[in-house]
């Protein structure tokens, strides 16, 4: 039986390698809250020096998506990759991209690095350049395409997600984007459904959005996203924490807890590209009502400034935290999602 953690697992981190982007997102909070603290990405040396071979050991997976930018644009990720799995040859990478403005070599290099422990997700919301840029602004489709396809010509292996997002523009075309991804070789069709739209948050988007789908199914129905899978291959997906998580799950609903991802692992701690530690990704975001957590980490919970075994010792994460008092741990973890296989166990 997988022990419970009294306070965070870090058996999952999820990174933001970089905040550099060359999209233009219209929901992404690089435009809804423009900041001069973009731009910014961790290297090598931050993984050898600042979270150190030990704490690579201790994990099981490394998601590398951004609140702010994509982990292709950061300069280092072919090397870091290489050298976790050298430190921890078990250890699952999922790295999450928009595919664009990399070139062949580049992706061939990074299919040397990734086996078949490993994923990639590929956020595409279109099926041509003038659908696919409608959200993704300044997206390039055949450089996406001939990525992928460079990709895969190399690693065989490795799992390949198309991740998409319903939007109005695209939901009567989903099918059609399923059959491409399956007609291109992906091994999985994801559909999120998103809470940023007028209709969850009118006083921010407008009663008529024009990215906020018609159809109501395609809307998250509460405070976090939502998303449909479709298995496209016979090839198995690596979920080396589903069963832990499960474990974790059913553990802290017995204890009668709160009910936090964060204690679970599904989302992952959080390091941003500054290197600032943060319960979640949803407690990073650079929004007013996360202001007291932009504080905290930015001082007390920066790993240039503290190791990682001293901040997860914190004596704040058995006092202060235990709280879970904002807004995002009152929205999105909730009790009755907790009892959701799905929240529990997928990112």
């Amino acid at each position: 039986m997988t022990k419970l953690s009294p306070t965070i697992a870090w058996d999952h981190w999820h990174i933001e390698l970089s905040s550099i982007c060359a999209l233009q997102c219209p929901r992404c909070p690089r435009l809804e809250v423009p900041s001069d603290r973009l731009e910014k990405q961790l290297d090598l040396e931050f993984f050898q020096q600042r979270i150190g071979p030990d704490a690579v050991r201790h994990m099981r997976r490394v998601t590398f998506c951004g609140n702010d930018g994509d982990p292709i644009y950061c300069q280092d990720l072919v090397l870091i990759c290489g050298w976790l799995k050298q430190i921890n040859p078990q250890l699952q990478i999922v790295i999450v991209t928009n595919g664009s403005n990399r070139p062949v070599s580049w992706w061939h290099r990074l299919a040397t690095v990734l086996d078949h422990q490993d994923e990639i997700h590929w956020s595409l919301d279109g099926w041509d350049q003038g659908s696919n840029e409608q959200y993704r602004k300044n997206c390039r489709w055949s450089s996406i395409c001939e990525g992928y396809q460079a990709f895969a010509s190399v690693n065989t292996t490795t799992y390949r997600v198309w991740a998409a997002i319903a939007f109005r523009f695209n939901q009567h075309r989903l099918p059609t984007m399923q059959h491409t991804a399956k007609t291109m070789g992906f091994d999985c069709w994801q559909l999120t459904k998103s809470t940023k739209f007028g209709s969850h948050y009118p006083e921010v988007y407008g009663q008529d959005d024009s990215l906020c789908p018609t159809l109501p199914d395609l809307i998250s129905s509460g405070h976090r996203f939502e998303r449909e899978y479709v298995l496209l291959s016979r090839k198995a997906r690596p979920e080396p924490l589903k069963e832990i998580y499960q474990q974790r799950a059913k553990q802290l609903e017995q204890s009668g807890q709160y009910p936090a991802l964060c204690r679970i692992g599904t989302k992952g701690v959080f390091v941003n590209s500054l290197g600032e530690l943060y319960p979640c990704c949803w407690t990073a975001n650079r929004y007013d009502h996360n202001q007291s957590w932009h504080k905290l980490s930015q001082s007390q919970f920066n790993l240039y400034h503290r190791g990682w075994n001293d901040i997860a010792q914190d004596s704040f994460w058995i006092t202060d935290f235990n709280q879970f008092d904002s807004q995002e741990c009152r929205t999105k973890c909730t009790l009755d999602r907790l009892r959701d296989l799905e929240h529990v166990t997928q990112w």
